[in-house]
């Protein structure tokens, strides 16, 4: 729970930027102000839904594919909440959400694949050499 906590301060600071961001691209293109208060909640839950999905992606336990995979679907969520927040007026084509998800998805599949066949052939290298200095201390 204390990493989670981490976690979601930082991910609420980003929300709040992000928010802010997306308010004033709204204020500019569409002349529509939002109250704060529908901001702040909307802010409080994709903070909550998208820390914890880091930190399933953070997990160390158990398959990291499964991880990811379990991570891209808590973060599904948070699509609907910021639909609500800001609706038609920053978000005109719902599909258009999806398939960014989708890419990086993607390149987030691949990045882990990488970092794990990587981590796989580190951890033999570290027990070869392991196997090594104990048949040259046995003799």
């Amino acid at each position: 729970m204390k990493d989670y906590g981490r976690i979601y301060l930082k991910v609420y600071l980003i929300m709040h930027l992000v928010f802010l961001l997306l308010a004033l691209i709204v204020l500019r293109r569409a002349q529509v102000t939002y109250a704060f208060i529908r901001l702040e909640i909307g802010a409080i839950l994709v903070s909550a839904i998208v820390g914890f999905a880091v930190w399933l992606f953070r997990l160390e336990k158990g398959n990291s594919l499964i991880n990811t995979i379990l991570g891209y679907l808590v973060i599904i969520p948070s699509i609907f909440v910021l639909r609500n927040t800001f609706g038609q007026y920053l978000f005109r084509f719902t599909w258009l959400i999806y398939v960014v998800m989708v890419c990086v998805g993607i390149i987030y599949g691949i990045a882990v694949w990488v970092v794990s066949k990587k981590y796989k052939k580190e951890v033999a290298d570290l027990n070869q050499l392991l196997k090594k200095d104990k048949s040259e201390d046995h003799r």
